[in-house]
């Protein structure tokens, strides 16, 4: 991943764990989660690609 694309891609983590936090919907929340668990699994399997 090039280092621009890098630096979005940990802003945008960054912006869906602050909502995951604010979130009072449990529902909700459990879909940021989701979305977070699903970006490090991508990640980690990027770092093993390398």
């Amino acid at each position: 991943m090039s280092k621009k694309y890098h630096k979005l891609w940990i802003l945008l983590r960054e912006k869906l764990t602050d909502y995951e936090n604010d979130e009072t919907d449990s529902e909700e929340s459990a879909v940021y989660h989701f979305i977070l668990t699903e970006m490090a699994q991508m990640e980690a399997a990027e770092f093993l690609e390398d």
